[in-house]
């Protein structure tokens, strides 16, 4: 009978703790080059696009770190080779699915996440163990690294597990306004959603060409901020933009596309425009969305609004996640 990988990760982490730091530190290393293949091998299998690219990301950081640890190594210990070390990596069990359903997917991110928490534990041992201060720190550095993959997998499990609880995939939604809590999730989630028959306009507090490069597909994006720079749009004139977002919506109906407008960071608005004129311009574009069978996707966070304000945000917005 196999065993649970979280039982493997545990007894992994008991043998490590009385190594050496060049021997910890050399398994840090191999665990990263395996941890680059792995994550690409799972890029390769899944159809999804937004787990597609999330794995993708996990391998190109995972050999960073894979060549953050050789340099220190080859600093540390001149002349030598990374030592192989009676412990097996985490990816001993490594299971490659074919992603033909949804649970596929739930299972390969869950073990993602045990295996991401792993690594972390692995980090913090060496940074216990090492007599070097570079040593320590790098290893610090790399366990907030993992910890931060492993909140990123966690975000796009709960986005999967979302839908697998609506019974539905972001592809499916109806025409309409949603809502989701987290700016990461809903990066994720458009990759899914915007599928041939839909145009984005997003409207982001964000860097706007990062968030463009991310979606990797074409798109109008504005920057809501105070800064006099191209393709920004200060908070206050963000009303001024309703006939646009109308002609938006109407040329896309009319060339049998489904617009789709994304409005980031609802708090911030809030606290330049107040939640009366926020809350009526959302709604302007949920009844235009609806009209024209589009969408409005809207992020906010709840402790941004008092308890009324979120009350009627989720009563005019669905929330996804």
């Amino acid at each position: 009978m196999e065993r649970d990988p979280s039982e493997v990760m545990k007894e992994i982490v008991n043998r490590l703790k009385n190594l050496s730091a060049k021997e910890l530190l050399s398994y840090a290393i191999f665990n990263e080059r395996d941890e680059v293949e792995y994550y690409a091998e799972l890029a390769k299998r899944a159809k999804r696009r937004s787990v597609k690219v999330l794995f993708r990301k996990m391998s190109e950081e995972s050999k960073v770190h894979e060549n953050m640890l050789r340099e220190l190594f080859k600093k540390l210990f001149p002349g030598e080779e990374p030592v192989k070390v009676d412990a097996p990596p985490v990816e001993v069990y490594p299971f490659y699915p074919e992603f033909e359903s949804a649970e596929d997917y739930v299972s390969a991110l869950r073990y993602c996440m045990e295996s991401e928490l792993f690594a972390k534990q692995t980090y913090e041992l060496l940074a216990s163990v090492a007599r070097d201060e570079e040593v320590r720190k790098l290893a610090l550095d790399l366990a907030a690294m993992e910890q931060g993959h492993y909140e990123e997998i966690k975000r796009v499990y709960d986005l999967m597990e979302a839908f697998e609880r609506r019974h539905s995939s972001p592809w499916e939604l109806d025409s309409g306004a949603y809502l989701l809590t987290d700016d990461t999730k809903v990066r994720y989630f458009l990759l899914d959603f915007l599928d041939e028959p839909k145009e984005l306009l997003a409207l982001v507090r964000e860097n706007p060409h990062r968030f463009g490069e991310f979606i990797e597909g074409s798109s109008r994006v504005f920057w809501i901020t105070k800064t006099d720079v191209e393709g920004a749009v200060p908070p206050e004139l963000l009303p001024d933009m309703r006939n646009e977002l109308s002609h938006f919506f109407r040329e896309c109906s009319s060339r049998e596309r489904r617009g789709v407008v994304f409005l980031q960071n609802l708090g911030y608005l809030v606290s330049q425009l107040g939640f009366k004129d926020t809350l009526d311009f959302v709604l302007y574009v949920k009844d235009l969305a609806i009209i024209n069978d589009g969408y409005l996707i809207v992020t906010a966070i709840p402790e941004a609004f008092e308890k009324k304000e979120w009350a009627i945000l989720t009563s005019e917005l669905e929330l996804i996640s």
